[in-house]
C-alpha cells in the first residue's frame, strides 16, 4: 500500500523522518552532506526549523513499552500490600519501606534509560 509524503503530498512516501516521524518522499529528504549525520532521515521541514532534538511528547510515544515495563515493575511492588491488607491478611507496616526503597532503585535506571535513548539524534560514526 502506497503512503503520501507529508511534505509534497508524492504517493512514494518510503522513509520516516527521524524528528517529526511522517512520513517523506526520497526528493523530501535532506541529503546526509548537508545534515552532516549519516545515520537519520531528515526532511526538509525539520532542517528549514533547525530541529536537531525530539520533543519530550515523540520520546514518550517512542518508549511506551519501557514505560509500561516500570509501571508493571511498579504496580507489582507497591500495589499488593495494601491488596493483601484489604482482604485481611495481617502484614508489618514495617515491610513497606524496603518495597519503596526498591521501586525507586528500579525506577532510576530506567528513567535515565528513557531519556538518554531518545533524546538526541544518533551520531554519525
Amino acid at each position: 500500500m502506497e503512503s503520501q509524503c507529508y511534505i509534497c503530498g508524492s504517493k512514494f512516501a518510503a522513509k520516516q523522518c527521524y524528528f517529526c516521524q511522517h512520513k517523506i518522499c526520497s526528493s523530501c529528504i535532506v541529503p546526509a552532506d548537508v545534515t552532516g549525520n549519516y545515520r537519520t532521515t531528515k526532511c526538509i521541514t525539520c532542517d528549514r526549523r533547525k530541529i536537531n532534538k525530539i520533543s519530550v511528547l515523540s520520546v514518550l510515544k517512542r518508549n511506551k513499552f519501557i514505560l509500561g515495563i516500570l509501571g508493571g515493575f511498579w504496580a507489582y511492588t507497591v500495589f499488593p500490600l495494601p491488596f493483601l491488607q484489604m482482604f485481611g491478611i495481617k502484614i508489618d507496616p514495617t515491610s513497606f519501606q524496603p518495597i519503596f526503597i526498591a521501586t525507586a532503585v528500579m525506577t532510576i535506571p530506567f528513567l535515565f534509560m528513557l531519556f538518554a535513548w531518545q533524546k538526541r539524534s544518533p551520531n554519525s560514526s
